[in-house]
């Protein structure tokens, strides 16, 4: 038992004795040591309740909220705590209920102790197989139910095509093979880190170079990879979707060769010295899912020939899979969150739900459908999830759901003649923009990739709603340029011009907020633009006669100047007289301000 289990254990124990007769202690609380815990929990938290997050320190709360994720910092006095590794010694209480989940696949290092192991109520591993190992030497707190870290590769979450935008992102070249680098941490004394960490400028030129490290890893070795030229280096902690695109893999005696294994990669492990944390059966196991080398000098050969002759390790894959895994089914995180369940009822989605006076109504893309659980959850997560990227009379966060960067729109809750409106007599703004999408997409207009949207009732009237949509990157947008010195912006408002005529009144769409803001713009090659609309939900599709047409354009609150620009254009393409279109707009231009000014005024004179 660590030093700080017995310097801390009885103060702990008196507080939180002393808080539990004050109020019964009912909280339970997920230990974050890093940011790799959240990775392995996501499975299992998504088929449970919201559980409250505490960060091992200050500096990992900061990253955390950084990232949008809200987290509290010890010390805690919880009824329960779940962990993605030994440190129940933070929790030295005895009626503390304590779930573990091992932090990677099988026990590539030796187990911990065995009384720290039973300070655990249950301690999830990967495998019945390794349970029945645990229990041989005293280990009885053991549950063997499978390794929630890898549902996603069996579950839809990582389709063809999200592995696909993935190699976009990446700029991976389809014309070489892609070889994914990994090494365990080089103060175990069980890496091989040092023998490649300067020679991957060799392998660029043939093939894609990946490199994933673990969390301790020295900065010596982090910076020499990160500065290698056509190196990619990868941050996420969540490398599944990195190893399934990925032709061959490389390793030591990290863990994360099991999760290769688990995809059926060609392996290339390095032989490292036996030394006391080495596990023989493991050393085993590497020895027969891998083909071995000795120095980087032998790789080059030798990684033509694992991706050549994978078929010879498929065998001996299948059966260490069989040790190492319980079942590779994209359900390991729902059969880890029912067992915890039996020992903590109260954090059952389900009953929670039938006890919820919330009804939910949700539209899903079909081709989104492997985001329905995080669709269906968006009302009890929202709040607490997410990082956070605009914040008004609306807010919108994006999630990263299992390699996919999605938007959530939450639109404010409605006054009460809209919220029986909302709910019985017509579309709310977060359908509207889902159906408004699906139309657009079908008629050739550019906007994200609408994903559902979901509507949430509370004792019958409406409450709130989602609109969710694949995150679009972007370079600038229309409010950018207006009122401002900018490259190029003559032939911009030009193309813009174009955009609108060609893409929206062609098509008998009218943007009824056609706003500076909801006009994204990304550069292309050879001085050309493209152009995308947001904030979708008040549309209307009808046909837009010329005169329509060029007063849409007084939305975008633009000078004289600019005005003219984008009107003398507009004019071109419809065959229409310049001068007489430039008046027009001028003069709609006026108006639209005009209008937009009293409001103002009669607002400012209402809150007085």
């Amino acid at each position: 038992m660590v030093l700080t289990y017995y310097v801390v254990k009885f103060p702990y124990k008196i507080v939180w004795n002393f808080l539990n007769l004050l109020k019964r202690r009912t909280e339970i609380v997920f230990y974050c040591a890093n940011e790799l815990d959240l990775e392995i929990f996501k499975n299992v938290q998504r088929h449970l309740k919201p559980i409250t997050i505490v960060a091992k320190n200050r500096s990992l709360q900061k990253k955390l909220l950084e990232k949008g994720i809200k987290a509290r910092v010890m010390p805690v006095f919880p009824k329960a705590v779940i962990m993605c590794r030994q440190a129940c010694y933070l929790f030295p209480e005895s009626k503390i209920i304590r779930i573990g989940i091992a932090h990677g696949a099988y026990h590539f290092k030796p187990f911990a102790n065995v009384n720290g192991h039973n300070m655990f109520n249950q301690f999830h591993f990967t495998s019945s197989k390794e349970v029945e190992e645990a229990r041989l030497i005293g280990i009885t707190s053991g549950v063997g139910l499978g390794f929630p870290k890898m549902d996603d590769a069996f579950n839809g979450t990582y389709s063809e095509e999200v592995l696909g935008k993935l190699k976009e992102e990446l700029n991976i070249d389809p014309n070489k093979k892609t070889v994914l680098f990994s090494a365990t941490w080089d103060g175990s004394q069980m890496s091989a880190i040092h023998e490649w960490y300067n020679k991957l400028s060799n392998f660029t030129n043939e093939y894609n170079v990946l490199v994933t490290l673990h969390v301790w890893t020295s900065k010596k070795y982090k910076s020499v990879i990160k500065n290698t030229p056509e190196v990619i280096y990868i941050e996420s902690q969540d490398i599944t979707p990195y190893i399934m695109i990925s032709d061959i893999c490389v390793g030591d005696t990290s863990s994360i060769l099991s999760e290769m294994s688990a995809l059926y990669k060609p392996i290339v492990s390095f032989k490292v010295p036996s030394v006391k944390r080495t596990v023989p059966e493991v050393r085993e196991i590497i020895k027969s899912i891998s083909f071995q080398i000795e120095k980087v000098s032998e790789l080059d050969e030798m990684l033509e020939y694992a991706y050549q002759n994978i078929n010879q390790k498929k065998i001996d894959q299948e059966v260490a899979n069989k040790r190492m895994f319980e079942t590779l089914d994209g359900r390991a995180g729902e059969r880890v969150a029912n067992k915890i369940i039996e020992l903590l009822p109260e954090l059952d989605k389900k009953e929670g739900r039938k006890i919820s006076e919330l009804k939910i109504r949700c539209k899903v893309n079909n081709d989104y459908s492997f985001l329905s659980d995080f669709v269906k959850d968006l009302p009890y997560i929202f709040e607490k999830q997410g990082t956070c990227i605009y914040e008004g009379r609306n807010t919108i966060k994006t999630f990263n759901c299992g390699g996919l960067l999605v938007n959530v729109k939450s639109f404010k809750i409605p006054h009460l003649i809209n919220k029986i409106a909302y709910a019985w007599l017509r579309g709310s703004k977060a359908k509207h923009s889902y159906l408004y999408a699906m139309k657009l997409i079908k008629k050739g207009t550019s906007t994200p990739e609408p994903v559902a949207c979901v509507e949430v009732l509370k004792n019958g009237l409406f409450n709130r709603s989602f609109y969710v949509s694949i995150h679009q990157k972007y370079d600038f947008t229309i409010r950018d340029l207006i009122g401002f010195e900018f490259p190029d912006k003559e032939n911009i408002l030009r193309q813009f011009a174009v955009f609108t005529y060609e893409k929206l009144h062609k098509n008998g769409v009218h943007h009824l907020d056609y706003s500076r803001g909801n006009i994204l713009i990304n550069r292309l090659a050879d001085s050309k633009y493209k152009f995308s609309i947001v904030d979708i939900n008040r549309m209307r599709f009808e046909e837009m006669g010329y005169q329509k047409g060029l007063q849409n354009f007084s939305q975008i609150w633009a000078n004289e100047d600019e005005l003219e620009i984008v009107a003398r254009e507009y004019a071109r393409i419809n065959g229409k007289d310049g001068n007489e279109a430039v008046k027009l707009l001028v003069q709609f231009d006026k108006e639209h301000k005009a209008k937009i000014n009293r409001k103002k005024v009669l607002k400012s004179k209402l809150r007085k």
